[in-house]
């Protein structure tokens, strides 16, 4: 069990980021639009607290690395709005 929640926990944001790799480069054609920009502000919540509960557990760098990653993945999609609205204008 303690080793599922960091597993768990990198798990999630590995997949929201090859979503955003895909929406950003277009290399499978997906028809799910803005959704890879939406989901980390619902998931990576739920994906730190399973890295923090594994890390709480047994201290592993593996749920380490899973709250470091969902916390920059949680951000992501935030600068990524302000960077393309500064650079393309309103």
């Amino acid at each position: 069990m303690k080793k599922i929640l960091g597993i768990t926990s990198v798990f999630i944001p590995a997949v929201l980021a090859l979503f955003i790799i895909n929406f950003l480069f277009d290399i499978v054609t997906l028809k799910i639009q803005g959704l890879p920009l939406v989901l980390p502000f619902v998931l990576c919540p739920v994906g730190a607290i399973f890295g923090f509960v594994g890390y709480k557990m047994n201290r592993d760098k593996l749920s380490f690395t899973g709250i470091i990653f969902n916390i920059i993945l949680f951000v992501f999609p935030v600068i990524y709005n302000v960077m393309v609205t500064l650079i393309q204008g309103p």
